[in-house]
């Protein structure tokens, strides 16, 4: 089933669908419960937070449903006062709405039961909650604890503004942190094998420099970072190399001779079998670097206040 097949379906059901964020939700008896669908894990995943006067009774009727469904339910179970259920995807779309209609229907009697009650996600007390989208996840949110939140996103929204960005300080952090990076880096080279983790070394000092001075991360920052961080590392490694020959040849009695190791780098880069595993190393670290880049470009939404949208139900 396609997206638009279990949109289309999910309302024929009594569901309403949210397009931004691609997840259904609906209210039964209080309880607010929420499907999404995922083509890329081939799953349906039904949660809804809830307490229950029998918890092994509850169980049991996840159990019991998990069986009578196993080749369409990967898992029903009851855990940290919710119930997560995920629905297998088929080839077969009409297969899919038939579980789907078990789905709800068994929800929905199991709301009926009396052994359950609905829950606030927040503070997990029994009280009349709305559905509320912080920041891109849906929770059941009960008054109290949203007017806790709201007055929590105001005062991190406040002092997000606040907090200007100094570019040409945090530039500055970014490259000492590199250098720093770099130089442990070619002390690791020397007595402990690196394969190609030198871009950790070298970026995320580098990020930490630039949060630490430049005081507020973006995108830009990210960018910035990952190319400081690029070509120090770069230079980081023709060093390393060159401080490692040095070293084997004063062992050899050939005395301090920097110039001498540089020559003798440079005259390597022609051997294929020495420049290969080289070419392997820094390429490791660069990707390092970059993947690392991404991730602090995603993570870096944490910085800012959780915005809390209007109740959707």
């Amino acid at each position: 089933m396609t997206e638009s097949e279990f949109q289309e379906f999910m309302i024929t059901v009594g569901y309403r669908y949210n397009e931004k964020l691609k997840f259904a939700f609906n209210s039964f008896e209080g309880f607010r419960t929420v499907i999404k669908f995922s083509e890329n894990k081939n799953r349906y995943f039904l949660t809804v937070k809830t307490g229950t006067s029998s918890i092994a009774e509850l169980k049991k009727k996840l159990q019991n449903y998990e069986l009578e469904h196993k080749n369409y339910v990967s898992r029903a179970k009851y855990s940290k006062k919710y119930i997560k259920i995920d629905i297998k995807m088929t080839i077969d779309s009409d297969i899919d709405k038939e579980e789907l209609k078990q789905l709800v229907h068994f929800m929905t009697e199991l709301f009926k039961s009396e052994i359950l009650e609905p829950l606030c996600e927040v503070c997990s007390r029994p009280r009349k909650t709305g559905l509320y989208i912080v920041g891109t996840e849906p929770s059941a949110i009960c008054d109290n604890c949203l007017s806790r939140k709201k007055r929590q996103y105001e005062i991190r929204k406040n002092k997000f503004i606040k907090k200007k960005q100094n570019m040409k300080l945090g530039l500055i952090g970014a490259v000492f942190g590199a250098v720093f990076g770099a130089c442990v880096y070619i002390l690791f080279y020397q007595f402990v094998p690196t394969f190609g983790t030198g871009g950790l070394m070298v970026i995320i000092p580098s990020f930490i420099g630039f949060v630490v001075t430049g005081k507020r991360a973006t995108v830009k920052s990210a960018i910035i970072c990952a190319v400081i961080s690029g070509i120090i590392f770069v230079m980081a490694e023709y060093l390393a190399m060159v401080a490692s020959m040095a070293i084997l040849i004063e062992r050899n009695g050939g005395g301090i001779a920097v110039s001498e190791a540089v020559d003798v780098i440079n005259a390597s880069f022609s051997d294929i079998s020495y420049i290969t595993p080289v070419i392997i190393d820094t390429a490791t670290g660069l990707g390092l670097i970059v993947i690392t880049g991404i991730i602090y470009f995603l993570k870096r939404a944490f910085t800012r206040p959780l915005k809390i949208s209007k109740n959707i139900l």
